[in-house]
């Protein structure tokens, strides 16, 4: 022993005074504010001979101390008031205090290490506790801060075996250490060891006074230490029952249902699986900012949404504002009026490429600039980052607004649609999501490379369910109106029994999709000329060919830079004419090339109106004016032009920049020549065939006279609006028909054609006198998007498809809940040749995406890419009879977790009692489970960042993927335990240590950051001028204020506004404003307040539950 009695944790360490002193004691008194197992496992050693250790600890309540409420206050009568009511706290007060000390234990229990120590150590406090050695009790009445550890010594024998007389009658250590790991050895505290009978008396009696006011604790802590990790029995079924809610807790308890659903008209109208979806986008969108709702095409999204936007405007009284395709505005106005949504509706052309409105415009235009909740209704449009709309919507987000994507299709061709919408409202790529690495763009290239799995990211932000999931999980009977059985569902799957769904109290069903082939002879139809045609279309040809190839076009009007001077070619304007025309001439190539499938009509229209354009552009050569430029095309395809001269003065004026002394004249006129040769050559072929000798048009024709399209209504969609007309023309011959209608663009009131075709899906719609209800509709993809015409159950899409978010569109119009029709019909038309005529469909479909790729080669590239051909999309839509066509390529991976919550909500509803035990089980339960791998499962987490590992016998992770775990730990309650090898918790911590090191690598990334931008540097720099000079308190406060939010990380939409304020020099008052507008406008406060929780809530790496594979 020291000369001296203070111990500190530097020089001297408490945890060795009281392992010497247990050594010769037979019982303990332990007084301490806090505690923790993790204070005992330094001491355990020692307990085993301790005949009695009493534990006295402090309730962890969250209420004011009194010393916080005498700085907030200063008033005496206050603290003597609040000092009252802890000394005699009501029944419930102490109740919830013992229950809050309970979680604290818990908690400390879920976090220690599994080492064999740890569990030893509990095991060990179990056995006291039953023995009656161990004594553990709450002081409910006032705040325990003391800390005394208190002993009485024991019998003390001579090397003979006799008892040796001690005076001191025991020994006491008083101080400010707490009994955890920390307080006992690393952290620096000052106690003091009390000597003396005296001084030992009186601290006795100070804690059995404490003692007897306290609440016993031994029968909660022994069924805390009993439930844990080291001792609970633990079947299989639990660790994945465990791993099951774990996942998916936040989903299932994230919000009470009346907070979020309210007893209103649209509440009304929502299905139960609606429901659901709305409690999920509202906790996804509190979360982080946004969430997508992705159900399948036919859910009612626009419902969900609605509910949504409503949902904001009452709790958080937003002003919401919806975007959404121009088709769409009329439906959302109604649900504006309808359901009292005090929402602004603005159509997405709206957002177009124009001069006069800057990236800025919404966010500072007066009558969207107060909208603080954003809803984009078909959000697939804003997957490309590089438009005019895309960063209109950007700059509208950039200030924190929360907002919710409605889209079937989020990804129509790559993962990197969904990454841009994404960046919509999460517009810095390092993240809080729980993915690794923390940053989006890293995360999305890691997807692209195969070595990450989209859905582990979308779990966080997207709902998507299908129908089989709906009809599943929220499904009815349709003999006995029971509930689907889940694990009977294959009989609904089968078709060897019918379910239907609630929606506003009447039975919905799903109808059955079946698809057809209607293949036709593509050289028929063009009376032979098929090869001949198809060949002066060309081939994709790298640069400009010097001589025109032998009845090829050669586009020269579409390449104009090739034919530039070389010394001319790297200056302005010619620089910009090679941008302009880089892709143009694939893009002629390519519509052409559709057009020539899409109808005879359609190309016969094209070719027409290319070679009036080449006509005039030869034309304006001869006149030495070279028309390059948008304003000269615009002129160059004037419809009607009355005076010749009058076109070339007009072209002459918009071209003045191109100088024709620079261009190659004489090889440009001759390769236009060459074309118009061309144009010529084609019409005059195909001009002598008409509507009876087209056997596209007749195949058509032909079927529609036969079951089913014979009768009923029916939807024909195609690509081109030329198409559309001619159908229309020659189904509808001198428009006789009054229940046969076209619609091709926004010439026609889109509402009435949709009334009139589909008034039991439109009830809203009012015949006006003498209307007749429309049987057949022609249409492009005006109608493609989001309207309601399920009063129709055949579809018939006359062009060639390429990708299938068009398709899955398209169907959406008809195959939808509550639809009136078993069976819905697609038909798709499929162009064959004589040689593939006696070919399988699969061959014929090789054969065309050949032909496809021989015609169009590289040009394919610069398609927009929701227009790329994807063969295996082709492949699904012509092969496929029936079904649910999805974007995503491993659509089940999406199911994992709406089935995990599924099965959860199941749980409770129907055996409340069981999910309650589930919900209950401890972090850090493990079991042993029978397999025919050898190896280990373990769930990992660190605040919201969870990982699930696969691991082998040699301890190599194999997988991290979340539906390939489950599959391997899912099992039935009747599986017994196969126990734990030896060795088990070294493993188990090998993998804890390896996940700790992974999360502090990621904490790292996330909070990495180089330096403070120049425009931080700037600003800071003139604020500490401007507190210089200011002798006004309230003005140096803002300035303190503002100096220390500014301090911080910022945003990239932050960064880019600090560097224009920098750029423009901006100084005093108007620097003052502008950076207290930037505060309000990006919530600046709120993140303060987030970090601060972060930091409060620091990612603390904890096993939720592990198994050992036998």
């Amino acid at each position: 022993m020291p000369a001296h009695n203070i111990i500190d944790n530097r020089r001297e360490k408490l945890v060795d005074h009281i392992n010497r002193i247990l050594e010769t004691s037979e019982a303990a008194r332990f007084a301490v504010g806090y505690f923790f197992l993790s204070g005992l496992t330094a001491i355990s050693g020692k307990l085993s001979h301790i005949k009695d250790l009493r534990l006295l600890i402090g309730n962890t309540t969250n209420r004011e101390t009194l010393e916080q409420i005498a700085e907030g206050y200063h008033r005496l009568e206050m603290v003597a008031d609040a000092a009252e009511a802890e000394r005699f706290p009501k029944r419930s007060e102490i109740k919830q205090m013992a229950a809050e000390t309970s979680a604290g234990v818990r908690a400390g229990i879920e976090r220690m290490d599994q080492t064999d120590e740890d569990e030893a150590l509990v095991r060990t406090l179990v056995n006291m506790i039953e023995e009656k050695r161990l004594h553990v009790r709450v002081y409910t009445k006032g705040r325990l801060h003391a800390k005394a550890y208190i002993f009485d010594y024991g019998e003390v024998y001579d090397q003979n075996g006799k008892p040796v007389e001690r005076h001191e009658e025991g020994i006491a250590v008083v101080g400010s250490s707490n009994l955890t790991l920390a307080g006992v050895t690393h952290n620096t505290e000052l106690n003091v060891v009390v000597q003396g009978n005296a001084n030992h008396a009186e601290l006795v009696r100070w804690f059995e006074d404490l003692w007897q006011e306290a609440q016993e604790f031994d029968e909660a802590l022994m069924q805390e230490m009993k439930a844990s990790w080291a001792i609970a029995p633990i079947r299989p079924y639990d660790v994945y029952m465990k791993t099951l809610y774990a996942l998916v807790r936040d989903r299932i308890e994230g919000g009470e249902d009346r907070d979020l659903l309210w007893d209103d008209d649209i509440t009304r109208q929502l299905a139960d699986f609606q429901q659901v979806a709305v409690k999920q986008a509202v906790q996804i969108i509190r979360d982080y900012g946004g969430a997508f709702v992705s159900d399948v095409v036919g859910l009612g999204k626009s419902y969900i949404g609605a509910a949504i936007v409503k949902h904001f405007e009452r709790t958080e009284h937003a002003r919401p504002l919806i975007i959404c395709p121009a088709t769409l505005t009329e439906m959302w106005e109604r649900y504006n009026e309808v359901y009292q949504l005090n929402a602004r509706v603005l159509s997405m052309g709206y957002l177009r490429e124009r001069d006069d409105r800057p990236v800025q415009h919404l966010r500072e235009e007066v009558i969207y600039r107060d909208r603080d909740f954003l809803l984009v209704d078909e959000s697939h449009n804003f997957r490309y980052a590089d438009t005019q709309r895309y960063k209109m919507v950007e700059a509208f987000l950039e200030t924190g607004k929360k907002c919710c994507f409605l889209t079937a299709t989020p990804r129509n061709k790559s993962a990197w649609d969904i990454y841009h919408q994404i960046r919509l409202f999460h517009q810095d790529d390092k993240t809080d999501l729980p993915i690794d690495p923390p940053n989006l763009k890293e995360y999305f290239r890691l997807v692209e490379r195969g070595e990450r799995a989209l859905p582990d990211l979308l779990a966080n932000l997207l709902i998507r369910r299908t129908r089989n999931h709906i009809l599943r999980w929220y499904g009815f009977d349709a003999e006995t109106h029971r509930q689907i059985d889940p694990s009977r569902f294959r009989e609904v799957q089968d078709g060897r029994r019918r379910a239907y769904v609630m929606v506003a109290g009447r039975h919905q069903f799903f109808p059955k999709r079946v698809l057809e082939t209607i293949e036709y002879s593509i050289e028929e139809t063009y009376q032979g000329l098929y090869r001949e045609l198809r060949g002066c279309l060309g081939k994709a040809r790298k640069g400009q060919p010097l001589k025109p190839p032998p009845g090829e076009l050669t586009y020269a009007r579409y390449g104009l830079w090739h034919y530039v001077k070389g010394e001319k070619q790297k200056k302005e304007p010619y620089a910009s004419l090679h941008r302009a025309g880089a892709n143009l001439r694939g893009l002629i190539r390519v519509l052409l090339f559709k057009r020539f499938e899409s109808s005879v009509y359609a190309f016969r229209e094209t070719v027409g109106r290319l070679l009036t354009v080449h006509e005039r552009f030869r034309e304006a050569l001869t006149q030495g004016i070279v028309p390059a430029g948008e304003e000269a095309q615009a002129i160059l395809y004037e419809p009607n032009q009355d005076e010749e001269q009058d076109l070339m003065d007009a072209l002459r004026q918009v071209s003045g920049r191109y100088d024709a002394a620079d261009f190659n004249m004489p090889r440009l006129k001759e390769q236009i020549s060459h074309d118009i040769g061309l144009l010529k050559k084609m019409l005059a072929l195909i001009e002598p065939i008409t509507p009876e000798k087209d056997a596209k048009l007749q195949t058509l024709k032909e079927r529609l006279a036969l079951p089913p399209l014979k009768s009923g209504k029916r939807l024909i969609f195609t690509q081109y609006a030329d198409t559309a007309r001619y159908l229309f023309e020659n189904l509808n011959p001198r428009a006789e028909r009054q229940d046969i209608e076209v619609i091709y663009s926004g010439e026609k009131s889109k509402a009435r054609v949709v009334g009139r075709f589909a008034p039991k899906a439109n009830p809203e719609y009012r015949f006006a006198a003498g209307e007749q209800e429309l049987m057949t509709v022609i249409a492009t993809d005006v109608l493609a998007e989001g309207l309601n015409l399920q009063d129709c159950d055949k579809i018939i899409n006359y062009d060639l498809h390429w990708n299938p978010v068009r398709l899955i569109q398209r169907f959406g119009r008809i195959d939808r809940i509550g639809s009136d029709h078993d069976i819905i019909y697609g038909f798709n038309f499929l162009p064959e040749t004589g040689i593939e005529r006696n070919l399988g469909l699969r061959e014929k479909l090789r054969s065309r995406i050949q032909e496809i790729h021989d015609t169009i080669g590289e040009d394919a590239a610069i398609l927009d890419r929701s227009e790329r051909l994807n063969e295996e999309a082709m492949y699904a839509i012509y092969e496929k009879k029936g079904g649910q066509l999805s974007l995503f390529e491993d659509e089940e991976e999406f199911l994992d977790l709406n089935e995990a919550e599924e099965i959860l909500r199941q749980l409770r509803r129907d055996d409340p009692a069981k999910y309650e035990r589930i919900a209950d089980l401890r972090d850090g339960i493990r079991t042993g489970k029978p397999s025919p791998a050898k190896g280990m499962y373990a769930f990992c987490q660190a605040g919201r960042y969870q990982q699930l590992l696969l691991i082998d016998e040699k301890g190599d992770i194999v997988s991290r993927d979340i539906p390939r775990i489950l599959g391997v730990i899912k099992c039935g309650p009747d599986l017994p335990s196969a126990g734990l090898p030896p060795g088990y918790n070294a493993d188990v911590m090998r993998i804890k240590r390896r996940f700790a090191e992974t999360v502090k690598q990621r904490q790292a990334e996330r909070d990495h950051t180089l330096s403070l931008s120049q425009g931080q540097r700037y600003l800071l720099r003139e604020l500490r001028v401007l507190f210089g000079l200011t002798a006004d308190d309230e003005m140096k406060t803002r300035i303190n204020i503002l100096e220390k939010a500014f301090r911080g990380a910022m945003t990239t939409a932050v960064n880019r506004e600090l560097n224009r304020i920098r750029r423009n020099g901006m100084t005093g008052d108007n620097l003052l404003k502008a950076l207290t507008d930037l505060y309000h406008q990006h919530d600046m406060q709120d993140w303060s307040r987030r970090q601060a929780i972060r930091r409060e809530n620091h990612e603390i790496p904890t096993i939720i539950c592990s198994e050992a594979l036998m």
